[in-house]
């Protein structure tokens, strides 16, 4: 696009005059080995770059000059560090002609490197010298970065020029003139300037910016332009292309996976694709007329989005909420922080919290990449743990380095590109290839998981298969036990009243054996769904006396109270296992509750449903206990030291679905329980 532009910017500049306007395998130590190599010289350069020697301040109005940049014919590009000098406006009080009669007077400080001022409400003014020498060509380019500064005034000599500046024109450059009105159609901002021959000129800059100001300046030959600018171009293509196509990749996956690692790290690539689309200009090419606040709010409201993410993210990859509950409470102090610092994006607030802001999230990222470090320590067969902290180390030097070249402790054209941007791209290559390690280890642990659940599926299976296979086999010895002692008892030979117990004894033994395996066959084929219910249409007390036949007189003793509300009621059930249920509950009821108290039955049909609650004064469950009501073998504490199989109330849970409806408890701890079975009902059965 920019070259394109430079083959017409002669024409334009001289119309402008006459009207006036494949990856190597890697060992396994080398991705954390890289990052902290990269950590560490983050933070030895700025000590190399402070331990240049200071350019003494110029007095006197004689020595006001720096050296100017010297333009030949045989340049193509030259940067204008050493050939500047700086002033600052603390009081936001200088107009133009202050700026002249402050350089007169020698308060201009000559610079020899370009440093940046972070965000400051300072006004910063530029002064930069420049001497075209004999046989170099009149028009050249002045590019000025970074992208994201809000306002450039450049102030050029031009004698015919009028106005509020006599004697120079001012070209008005910053992110908050649109595209469409700047100078040059560039991604930075450019200028053409025309100089004369043989003649120093100086020209004025003024800077004032919500944003940082780091300010870079280099001139260009016309013709040499787009040739500088395509490595850079080739640099950002990549950058956003690969970021993009993590973005798309990760994004779904986490949405497949319903992963919060993996939809983390793709808000943390997303808000660093945004911030970077916004403040290296690119947005502006792609959106001409976007409005100066709405690029400086996206860009502060980005950064701070991508603290919320990268806190969230190193949360969720290192399961802080196991592992370290503390933590976990911190970063998610970390991201409800980042998330009301959203507002400040565009006020002089944002001063103040955006390096406070990017404190906490190295502060964070460095933990990260240390728990990470210790986390591949202990377990080294967790390599997704050696590229987190690649990653964490990585984006801290990146970020070191950034901050350092925005507070000016290092050269802001130290790289061709923003130190973080470059180091952007390490970091989500670690932070995906170990989200792609980690996923991989789930995958494993998934399939792993159903092995072993089918697995014992199948021993569950042959388990119950044998149950009921024995328990089948015990019924005829059982039926022969029972019948040669009925037999015994009624021969009438045994008049001894200790023999004659005895007979009893194995009478009623035999009988509770032959229940229980029925009890065991019925819940097998109820657990298979093998079991066919036959419904039948009967009276509602018809259906009670089934089921508590033989309690009432033998086991109740008189404790059961028993009320039916409208006994003609006809309901539609299997009346043998329906009945079954309800002295399940009933016999429980009267074995664990104490002897000398009631219980009470009842039953009627209400809002649509068969209801029958059975109600008791036991001892009464936790409500831990309740959940477990209906598991197969489960008897609560209060059953200790009472024969029991755990399989009552397992049985009557499953009647109870196999009719389409439920078994509920209701239960108190020294009060007692309420067991509620609700059938539905039909419209014609509750008309009957």
């Amino acid at each position: 696009m920019e070259g394109a532009i430079i083959d017409r910017l002669g024409k334009r500049w001289k119309a402008d005059r006459a009207g006036g306007t494949g990856v190597p395998a890697m060992a396994p130590w080398s991705p954390w080995l890289f990052g902290l190599i990269l950590w560490l010289a983050s933070g030895l350069m700025p000590v190399a770059a402070w331990a240049q020697p200071a350019v003494p301040a110029v007095a006197g109005a004689v020595e006001r000059v720096a050296d100017p940049l010297r333009l030949t014919a045989s340049t193509d590009r030259a940067s204008l560090a050493g050939h500047f000098a700086r002033l600052i406006d603390r009081d936001h009080a200088l107009g133009f002609s202050d700026v002249l009669r402050a350089d007169a007077e020698g308060r201009f400080e000559p610079q020899t490197i370009f440093r940046g001022a972070g965000q400051t409400p300072d006004i910063h003014w530029y002064r930069f010298d420049l001497l075209r020498e004999r046989g170099a060509p009149a028009d050249w380019i002045l590019e000025l970065g970074e992208a994201y500064i809000d306002h450039l005034d450049l102030h050029v000599p031009d004698p015919a020029a009028t106005g509020e500046t006599p004697g120079y024109r001012v070209v008005h450059m910053g992110d908050f003139v649109p595209f469409s009105q700047r100078p040059l159609k560039t991604r930075l901002h450019s200028s053409m300037l025309a100089l004369p021959e043989g003649k120093p000129v100086s020209l004025y800059l003024r800077i004032d910016s919500v944003s940082s100001i780091t300010l870079r300046a280099a001139i260009y030959a016309p013709s040499a332009y787009a040739g500088f600018q395509l490595p850079n171009l080739l640099f950002q293509g990549l950058f956003f292309g690969v970021l993009g196509v993590l973005i798309l990749g990760y994004v779904a996956l986490g949405v497949l996976l319903r992963d919060g690692a993996l939809l983390a790290f793709t808000g943390y690539v997303a808000s660093v694709f945004t911030f970077y689309l916004f403040s290296t200009g690119v947005a502006s090419v792609l959106l001409p007329d976007i409005p100066g606040w709405l690029q400086n709010l996206v860009v502060g409201s980005s950064a701070f989005l991508g603290v919320a993410a990268s806190a969230s993210m190193w949360d969720r990859i290192l399961n802080l909420r196991v592992h370290h509950p503390r933590l976990h409470r911190i970063y998610a102090g970390i991201r409800w922080m980042a998330l009301l610092s959203l507002p400040t994006a565009v006020s002089w607030l944002y001063s103040i919290t955006n390096p406070l802001m990017l404190l906490i999230a190295t502060l964070a990222t460095l933990t990260g990449a240390l728990l990470s470090i210790w986390q591949a320590i202990r377990t080294p067969a967790d390599t997704s743990a050696r590229y987190y902290a690649a990653s964490g180390l990585t984006a801290i030097a990146g970020n070191s380095l950034t901050q350092f070249t925005v507070r000016g402790a290092l050269p802001a054209d130290l790289l061709f590109a923003d130190p973080y941007q470059v180091a952007v791209l390490g970091t989500v290559l670690c932070l995906g290839s170990g989200l792609a390690l980690r996923i991989r280890t789930l995958q494993r642990e998934r399939v792993r998981a159903q092995e072993e659940s089918a697995f014992a599926t199948k021993r569950a299976e042959e388990q119950r298969s044998f149950v009921a296979m024995l328990s089948h086999e015990f019924r005829t010895p059982l039926a022969a036990i029972q019948g040669a002692a009925q037999m015994i008892e009624l021969s009438g030979e045994l008049r001894a009243p200790s023999m004659q117990s005895r007979v009893r004894r194995i009478v009623e033994t035999t009988r509770r054996m032959s229940d229980l395996v029925e009890l065991f066959l019925s819940a097998d084929a109820l657990d298979q769904g093998a079991l066919a219910l036959k419904p039948e249409t009967v009276p509602l007390d018809l259906l009670l006396d089934e089921a508590l036949d033989g309690l009432a007189g033998v086991e109740g003793e008189g404790r059961l109270v028993v009320t039916v509300d409208a006994p003609e009621r006809r309901v539609r059930v299997d009346v043998p296992f329906l009945g079954v249920a309800v002295a399940n509950l009933v016999r429980n009821a009267l074995r664990y509750s104490p002897p000398d108290t009631v219980v009470r039955v009842a039953a009627g049909v209400a809002d649509g449903a068969l209801v029958i609650r059975v109600a008791d004064q036991g001892h009464g469950m936790s409500p831990e206990e309740v959940e477990r009501i209906g598991s197969i073998y489960f008897r609560a504490a209060s059953s200790q030291g009472t024969k029991g199989s755990g399989l009552g109330l397992y049985m009557t849970q499953k009647i109870a679905a196999a009719h389409g409806g439920t078994l509920t408890v209701e239960s108190t701890l020294g009060a007692g329980s309420v067991f509620t079975i609700r059938l539905p009902v039909t419209d014609g059965q509750q008309g009957n």
